[in-house]
């Protein structure tokens, strides 16, 4: 369940309008027991939340934690100079000028005097604390997520006094889940106690170390004493914990210095942990640092994440279509291409939401909107000179995960009455492959609908042909990228040659996509290619400008 979200003015006005209907009502970071002020749109964070009780000490089965860490609203009692406090919990998301999302809870709190029961059975009390063993990871004896937020608050706190910034740090061991499959969690333990004796160095009163999830451990220390070259060792020292040849563990590290040291120390993790994961993404070593670019691309994906579906409601993603042409250069349809508009007309070209939008999940719906408005646009085209264009579409491999593809597709062309054959379906040959057993019987569905399937990117993958032995299409799409970088340009267009009669002889009429000059289309043209695409003949455009580039060539 997703929590609430608010900018800090749109909370600022929600405590306003919220305070007269409760004795109070008050914003809390309950991960660090702080309370927080949303004021002249800036935020501040003060101290502990449990003051209000008069306490100097975490509250004991606190329902604002609960709340936090569940998603979910909670409520309890507590009892505090002769009153029965009754508070209710909401998480909620608070999103700051920079993107960041905070998670926090608003409180809403009702008080009264405490009656002669109530004094009797009320017992929960907010000075009541944790024991220390709640803030302690069983197996390896380091700190708890819980413990590693309230010692680093009291680490960094303690070093801003003294001028001192102190680097929050995340280690993790990458694909960690194989030990436990490959030799068993009893081994998989065993090595987790054993990184754990490695870090156990840095749990001291200057410095402190935590197991925070499965296989992911944080560090807080300050600054001035922390070495690198250090932690580069101890990291590699982590590969000869498992002596396998089969397996070989390698542990990364990101680090956030707490510039800033009132952010909560969550938000301080998270980073370091994105500059550890884009850092092994990019295969870059093992230590990486956060800085400002890879902040800049978390604002950036968290617009593009948490907007998604308002864009879509209000009409920001948008299809553009690039022309497909026969050799004589008449048009006879289009692919179209997801493209997001900004307020401001500028236009997003898909490498920059598309990657964002697969690893959040929502691909999906985003090739759904894409079909749906080519559908409408198809309709449109009716009793007009465009009517007997077609529009081809693209179905990801991940499609197929989120959705019923083959009913979600009838489905549309039923709702909208469309010629189901005018609505074209791209499969890449990566979908196909993901499991053929299964593509080969949805493409055998699509086509027995009356759908054209072609099977797109031909040529990027190594596994074009056995997959070609096994499922039936319509339309072969031939990817010219993979030929360009070559050194023998013969064998090159042997290459295509053969791929263009192996077409033919499977009954598979075939496109070209990327064409780029006049050369390679009378060059296509010669093999017996069917239809091309490509910036020769003209980029993807709106619709307008498609419509009066193709007006002339029907």
């Amino acid at each position: 369940m997703k929590n609430f979200e608010y900018n800090i003015k749109e909370m600022q006005q929600f405590l306003q309008m919220t305070s007269g209907l409760y004795d109070i009502v008050r914003l809390v970071d309950p991960l660090e027991c702080r309370e927080i002020s949303v004021s002249d749109g800036e935020l501040h964070f003060l101290e502990g939340c449990y003051n209000v009780w008069s306490s100097d000490q975490r509250c004991r089965k606190c329902s604002s934690y609960k709340a936090c860490v569940s998603h979910r609203r909670s409520e309890k009692q507590e009892y505090f100079a002769d009153k029965v406090f009754h508070i209710l919990s909401n998480p909620v998301e608070l999103i700051t000028d920079d993107g960041t999302s905070i998670s926090c809870v608003v409180e809403f709190i009702t008080s009264h005097e405490a009656t002669e029961h109530e004094r009797q059975t009320v017992n929960d009390r907010a000075s009541e604390v944790h024991e220390s063993a709640l803030l302690l990871d069983p197996l390896t004896g380091l700190l708890n997520w819980d413990g590693f937020h309230q010692r680093a608050r009291q680490l960094i706190r303690r070093y801003q006094q003294e001028n001192e910034t102190c680097l929050v740090i995340a280690i993790d061991i990458m694909d960690f889940k194989l030990v436990n499959n490959l030799f068993g969690r009893k081994k998989g333990n065993e090595i987790l106690l054993k990184i754990a004796e490695v870090l156990k160095p840095y749990d001291s009163k200057n410095a402190i170390a935590g197991r925070l999830q499965a296989d992911r451990f944080g560090l807080c220390i300050p600054k001035h004493s922390f070495i690198e070259e250090s932690l580069l060792v101890e990291l590699e020292a982590v590969q000869h914990l498992l002596d396998d040849g089969t397996f070989r563990l390698i542990a990364t590290a990101g680090i956030y210095e707490a510039t800033d040291p009132e952010i909560p120390v969550s938000t301080m993790f998270d980073r370091a942990v994105m500059a550890m994961t884009t850092h092994r993404e990019q295969k870059k070593g093992l230590i990486a640092w956060f800085d400002q670019s890879l902040l800049s691309d978390l604002v950036y994906q968290q617009k593009i994440t948490s907007g998604f579906e308002r864009m879509i409601t209000e009409g920001n993603y948008q299809i553009f279509l690039q022309p497909q042409v026969e050799p004589s250069g008449r048009v006879i349809g289009a692919e179209a291409l997801a493209r997001l508009i900004e307020p401001d007309g500028t236009v997003i070209l898909p490498f920059r939401f598309i990657p964002i939008l697969e690893k959040a999940g929502l691909i999906a719906k985003l090739d759904q909107h894409v079909w749906s408005l080519a559908a409408q646009q198809l309709l449109a085209w009716k009793g007009t000179p465009f009517e007997n264009l077609h529009i081809s579409v693209n179905i990801s491999a991940l499609d197929f995960y989120f959705i019923d593809v083959v009913q979600t597709l009838i489905s549309l062309v039923e709702s909208t009455g469309i010629d189901r054959t005018k609505l074209k379906l791209e499969i890449t040959e990566s979908a196909v492959m993901a499991d053929v057993e299964k593509q080969i019987m949805r493409v055998k569905d699509l086509r027995s609908y009356g759908f054209t399937v072609e099977i797109d990117d031909f040529g990027a993958g190594y596994s074009s042909l056995a997959m070609l032995k096994d499922i039936e299409a319509d339309v072969l799409k031939i990817d010219m990228a993979f030929l360009r970088e070559t050194r023998n340009i013969d064998r090159s267009h042997y290459v295509l040659k053969s791929i263009i009669d192996m077409a033919k002889s499977l009954h598979m009429q075939t496109i070209t996509e990327g064409v780029e000059t006049a050369e390679q289309a009378k060059m296509l043209a010669e093999m017996g290619c069917d239809m091309f695409q490509g910036f020769y003949f003209a980029k993807p455009m709106p619709l307008s400008e498609f419509e009066a580039y193709a007006a002339d060539k029907l």
